[in-house]
């Protein structure tokens, strides 16, 4: 499971490799880190402390004793979010893309548990002409992304549209 946990340090040398011990000891694999440091801290309540975002990989059990030890050495996790959707891909839609309901599209996509769209990108040259969208869609797996491609392929051609997938689209 991939986790965002961001965490409250010190703005202290050493803090970070206090915050990264947890992660080496239980084996949970780091993904990234991003430790916002000002050289001088304005943010009102921070008091010489800065946030910083670590993601993980790890089981469950795992994450929850990752966050206990970093919490026994002093240090506040702020938050903790699954990230459920690991896959992504764009695909573009051509036609008539307005009139034949895109909200209706996206509620499919967002409505299967596995999928959802994430950003969307309208062009509307003129009223009566036919209009695309580019939609950003992110997906628990890779099977789970191409069970959406195929939905969305199937949507296509219920509604007249030219659906345009990346080349690496199976």
């Amino acid at each position: 499971m991939r986790v965002t946990m961001d965490i409250e340090l010190k703005d202290e040398p050493g803090q970070l490799i206090l915050a990264l011990e947890p992660v080496s000891h239980f084996k949970a694999n780091l993904i990234s880190v991003f430790h916002y440091h000002k050289t001088k801290n304005t943010s009102p309540g921070m008091d010489g402390k800065v946030q910083v975002r670590l993601v993980l990989d790890a089981k469950p059990q795992i994450i929850s004793s990752i966050k206990d030890k970093i919490e026994s050495q002093g240090i506040r996790v702020l938050r903790i979010d699954e990230e459920k959707y690991r896959e992504t891909m764009t695909v573009i839609m051509i036609g008539h893309v307005i009139n034949t309901d895109i909200k209706d599209t996206i509620s499919r996509i967002d409505g299967t548990g596995i999928a959802e769209v994430v950003d969307m990108s309208l062009s509307m040259p003129e009223i009566l002409e036919p209009t695309s969208a580019a939609l950003k869609i992110n997906a628990i797996g890779r099977a789970e992304l191409n069970r959406v491609l195929d939905m969305l392929k199937e949507i296509a051609t219920e509604k007249d549209l030219l659906l345009i997938l990346p080349i690496d689209a199976d």
